[in-house]
């Protein structure tokens, strides 16, 4: 099934939400810091309850203190006052909201906080069989459950009657933090789990109908029950033609030569070392190989990086400001809704210091934005929280997102067909 950052996994992340108790608990968060390096987070000592009312009313209080300590500007969006005021009507709910209800509620909360990078995530055993994407033309099954295969590549018309991007825009409040392209990227998971459809008003039972096209036109409703990950059985996806920029999925950044268009085409999906091949060492192969075969452009394509480690392409960079390719019409970048966080400063580097043409679709991630995140767990239901630790400004203009210099929006038609209509535009221009 689907995660919040959009990785596929079979076995959603699952929490039980029965409080923890003595030593055990301490050693825990304790051994978390440790490892996560989240100096400065108060003790938990103190915080550890017997029984699940006093230990949601200390987690909150725990969270309360803690995050204005160690976030690095809690209070650029949310007033201080706000912030305080929310958390205290959620302590009079708890008597009466299930753990799951805190749990949405508590994300609500820091989602309005405005940082996308600062929050947690909402962990359900129970889904709906579904694994969306938001196309241009609406929101599509990528996969769901054997029981319901023809339900593959179908596009979603309404949910329990509602038009389903109206259904998406109720969950604004649980990504308050994120501009469109991000949005678009994110709530096609909340809206696979239960407790969100309820807790917005979107249904009023497990059971939901949805209203599909099927992928030869025909309409049809269909009626589903959430399952849980132990009973999933993902359906197979016929084989296809695939993209070139999908084709190796495994690899955080990697090369191909279109010899007859004379293009190189450097994919870089990910801010994070290989193992078996330092980024240092690829850039030097990819350079080598460049200065011995007949190139006239370069294409960088960071449309679905969702960050790591900016400075790991910087060097790249400089060598990319140097080279013959930092020209009108040799050099682009492809730059789409899944560009995110430490993408988004490549990104700008590479539009402040080169003359890159960039192609696609508006970032995720915003120009300006807290980040280098850090986290810590509440006490008793050992919830994971997320908060920023550094500011990055980049840009002088108010804005959330990085546009292209031309619009090329990702289509489910060039999806089935395996085409890239970005990179086709881009070889033309050579």
């Amino acid at each position: 099934m689907q995660q919040p950052d959009g990785r596929r996994e079979r076995r959603p992340g699952c929490r039980s939400a029965r409080v923890r108790r003595g030593i055990v608990s301490l050693l825990l968060v304790t051994l978390m810091v440790a490892l996560t390096g989240c100096g400065g987070v108060p003790s938990t000592k103190g915080y550890l309850a017997e029984d699940r009312e006093a230990g949601w009313l200390n987690d909150i209080s725990y969270l309360e203190k803690t995050l204005p300590q160690v976030h690095k500007n809690l209070y650029f969006h949310l007033s201080e006052q706000e912030f305080h005021r929310q958390l205290e009507e959620l302590k009079q709910k708890v008597p009466d909201y299930s753990d799951e209800q805190i749990e949405i509620a508590l994300s609500v909360i820091l989602a309005g906080i405005g940082d996308s990078h600062t929050g947690s995530n909402i962990g359900s055993e129970y889904r709906y069989p579904l694994e969306l994407h938001w196309f241009a033309e609406g929101i599509y099954i990528m996969g769901t459950s054997t029981e319901y295969q023809e339900l593959l590549n179908a596009r979603i018309i309404t949910l329990n009657g509602k038009k389903i991007e109206a259904a998406a825009a109720a969950l604004r409040p649980i990504l308050a933090g994120a501009n469109a392209s991000w949005f678009k990227t994110q709530v096609v998971y909340y809206l696979t789990i239960p407790g969100v459809l309820k807790y917005f008003g979107l249904s009023q039972a497990d059971e939901i109908e949805l209203d599909v096209e099927l992928e030869n036109g025909r309409r049809q409703t269909v009626k589903m029950e959430p399952v849980s990950y132990k009973d999933y059985v993902a359906a197979e996806q016929p084989a296809g033609p695939v993209p070139l920029y999908r084709s190796r999925p495994d690899e955080n950044y990697w090369y191909e030569y279109l010899e007859d268009q004379k293009v190189v085409y450097l994919n870089y999906s990910s801010c994070r070392q290989m193992r078996d091949k330092p980024f240092e060492i690829f850039a030097k192969e990819f350079w080598n190989f460049v200065q011995n075969h007949e190139v006239d452009q370069l294409v960088l394509d960071i449309r679905e990086n969702r960050g790591g480690i900016s400075t790991i392409l910087d060097p790249f960079i400089k060598e990319v400001k140097d080279s013959r390719f930092n020209r009108q019409v040799k050099l682009y970048v492809i730059i789409g809704k899944d560009t995110f966080s430490s993408a988004v400063l490549n990104a700008i580097s590479l539009k402040q210091k080169t003359k890159a043409y960039f192609v696609g679709e508006a970032t995720g991630g915003e120009p300006n934005h807290y980040g280098e995140v850090k986290q810590f767990k509440l006490p008793n239901t050992e919830i994971t929280i997320r908060y920023s630790t550094k500011y990055f400004h980049w840009v002088d203009q108010d804005i959330n997102t990085l546009d292209p210099d031309k619009v090329i929006e990702e289509t489910f038609a060039a999806y089935r067909e395996g085409t890239d209509p970005v990179l086709e535009w881009i070889v033309k221009q050579n």
